[in-house]
């Protein structure tokens, strides 16, 4: 089965007050273990996150083809800025291109059963696989996007999704959450003098991007939003109580 809405919560329990887990996007696809009423027990094959979704929420569509790499994408009636638009779908959200012309995708959409198409513009889609010169470009887009624990949509993500979404524009699928990204086969920098673009600095239960040898992008708590700030900043804050335990190389 497949999400048919441009997001949707996976909860811990079937029921829409326990914890949000993570959430699914457009396109992707949810293999289903368990019922228990309208919810649905499922493993997220992106990341193979497993939690509860309602079944309302998913049905059968056509293999993706393409990828959301802007921030957000808007969905039109038709070919023309001016035809309205009729929804949205959030960066990794995944879509089935039928043509591109002028400028224009034409993508299938799910309704009431029924396939339908809609238009977005077509410089804010890649082909699944494909990857983007510049993955940390992807996250600095996402700067001021609200926090949300277990977010994983472009109005608002965790850490770890931040990571999660930017990265997959280099054609990478990575775990959902950041011990488990820890633990990836990349290049330890051991030296922080070493520090560039590209590189992911790990605390207990947190990540960061580094935009340049001096800055880092991450979604968090304190500024309740993804800020772009020192690390020097970030480590006198957190250095007593929770030190940076590994720094990687994602380039």
């Amino acid at each position: 089965m497949n999400v048919i809405k441009p997001s949707i919560p996976m909860r811990s329990e079937p029921n829409e007050t326990s914890e949000l887990e993570t959430e699914c996007l457009f396109g992707e696809t949810l293999t289903i273990f368990d019922k228990y009423l309208d919810w649905y027990y499922c493993k997220l094959s992106t990341d193979n996150y497993c939690g509860w979704v309602q079944k309302h929420n998913l049905g059968k569509i056509i293999p993706s083809s393409h990828r959301i790499i802007s921030e957000r994408t808007f969905l039109f009636k038709d070919s023309d800025v001016k035809s309205g638009c009729i929804n949205y779908l959030p960066l990794g959200a995944q879509v089935c291109v039928k043509d591109i012309d002028k400028g224009w995708a034409k993508v299938y959409l799910f309704d009431n059963n029924n396939y339908k198409f809609a238009y977005i513009p077509s410089n804010h889609i890649i082909k699944i696989g494909d990857t983007v010169n510049d993955w940390v470009s992807i996250a600095e887009k996402l700067i001021g996007t609200p926090y949300v624990w277990g977010g994983r949509n472009s109005i608002g993500l965790d850490c770890s999704a931040l990571l999660q979404l930017s990265y997959q524009t280099n054609g990478e699928n990575i775990p959902r959450n950041s011990n488990d990204q820890s633990l990836l086969k990349k290049e330890i920098i051991n030296n922080q003098n070493m520090l560039k673009r590209g590189f992911a600095v790990f605390w207990k239960g947190h990540v960061g991007i580094m935009v340049d040898k001096l800055n880092c992008i991450h979604a968090n708590a304190f500024h309740m939003e993804v800020s772009r700030e020192p690390l020097v900043d970030i480590e006198a804050r957190t250095n007593k109580d929770n030190p940076i335990i590994k720094i990687m190389n994602f380039n």
